[in-house]
């Protein structure tokens, strides 16, 4: 019997997807893995199946939802510890063991959350939330908590006045890394289905802490693109992501919160609006600047020319300057002009490049990273797929 089944939840992000399951597959070998596809509709199951005849493929007809699909592979699971994640993911080496290891020192946790970040190396703040109570939804909408970082009261939704390196108490663990004990999964059940996408994560995390449990953050990291399965700039994905509050808010605190709810409804329809008035002006932005970021390559020579032939194609890096090394990144590097580095995975551990690409983010210098693997010959930014 495995000790974790790890359930990825696919919708036309192949190779997003194959270079989270080769990731996850370096975390736990010994891992049952069984993944979702909702309808891509893409060639990605027939292309999946082929490179990894160990994995439990189940291929859906139509996008049935993030929720839905999660249980059906649930009903599957064998591990005595359940990893719902993100095909937009990668997870260093040590994560995953890491919750193995918290989880069998604390039978009274119910569910872990783990420090995710952007590929750039910024702390995502979804890795840590309270429950989204009236008041707590509330300062949050109004943006009182962004404005108030280290307020106990207004910042109380993403626990901005937490420090991101401790281990700490919350009450919402992020679906997009979600690891389950089990047993407690026999108890409370999967996700509600009556989400389609967005919110499911907040739903089961507050039934399992009435069940008893506690949900933990544990400071080990993974990267999340932030959405490469949905297209944030459609006015469906910002509706389906604000109604899922609604949903929320009506199934768990409607009669006892009936005064405060017109002003969270009218908020949510406020952010609505202006989240996607802002999406879409960051994607024009980002990926219709036409301009190329200066690019560094740190890796193996073999590796390096197939890397740079793929980066001529890019459209947004420039081409690299290589920098041959292997295991660390070499102490007097210098990073002038320099944007973004490509990591080669088969010279570099995940668990380095992760701990590396935050720390230099910490501090004070921004620079995202990407992946080049020579075992599939692709480089995956957060941009695009070379």
């Amino acid at each position: 019997m495995p000790t974790v089944t790890v359930i990825i939840v696919s919708y036309k992000v192949r190779y997003y997807i194959e270079q989270c399951l080769n990731s996850v597959l370096r975390s736990v070998p010994d891992a049952q893995l069984i993944v979702v596809d909702n309808s891509s509709n893409d060639g990605s199951v027939e292309y999946l199946q082929q490179r990894y005849p160990k994995v439990t493929f189940l291929a859906n007809e139509e996008n049935v939802g993030f929720g839905c699909a999660n249980n059906m592979a649930l009903s599957l699971s064998q591990g005595r510890y359940v990893l719902f994640l993100n095909p937009d993911t990668v997870v260093a080496e040590k994560t995953i063991p890491s919750c193995i290891e918290y989880m069998d020192a604390h039978p009274d946790t119910g569910a872990i959350g783990v420090r995710m970040m952007y590929a750039d190396g910024c702390f995502a703040p979804e890795s840590r939330r309270s429950l989204p109570t009236p008041s707590v939804a509330f300062w949050h909408m109004t943006g009182l908590g962004r404005i108030f970082p280290k307020s106990k009261v207004f910042a109380r939704y993403h626990l901005t006045y937490e420090n991101p390196a401790k281990e700490c108490s919350i009450d919402v663990v992020s679906g997009a890394y979600m690891f389950v004990r089990k047993s407690v999964l026999d108890v409370t059940g999967g996700f509600d289905e009556s989400f389609f996408m967005y919110g499911e994560d907040i739903d089961l995390s507050y039934r399992i802490k009435n069940a008893g449990y506690s949900n933990v953050y544990l400071p080990v990291p993974i990267i999340h693109y932030k959405g490469e399965s949905t297209v944030k700039t459609s006015y469906r994905y910002v509706k389906v992501f604000y109604d899922a509050m609604l949903i929320f808010f009506n199934k768990h605190f409607r009669r006892s919160a009936w005064i405060i709810a017109p002003l969270v409804w009218l908020v949510v329809g406020i952010r609505k609006i202006g989240t996607f008035i802002r999406e879409n002006l960051v994607h024009r932005c980002k990926v219709g600047s036409g301009s190329k970021t200066g690019c560094l390559f740190l890796g193996r020579y073999d590796s390096y020319a197939k890397a740079a032939a793929l980066i001529d194609k890019s459209v947004h890096l420039s081409a690299p300057v290589f920098v041959p090394c292997s295991c660390a990144v070499p102490a007097d590097l210098r990073f002038d002009g320099i944007e973004t580095i490509v990591f080669d995975t088969g010279a570099f551990t995940y668990d380095y490049i992760l701990e590396w690409i935050y720390g230099l983010y910490a501090s004070g210098r921004r620079i995202t990273v990407g992946f080049y693997s020579p075992d599939t010959g692709r480089l995956i930014t957060d941009i695009e797929v070379l």
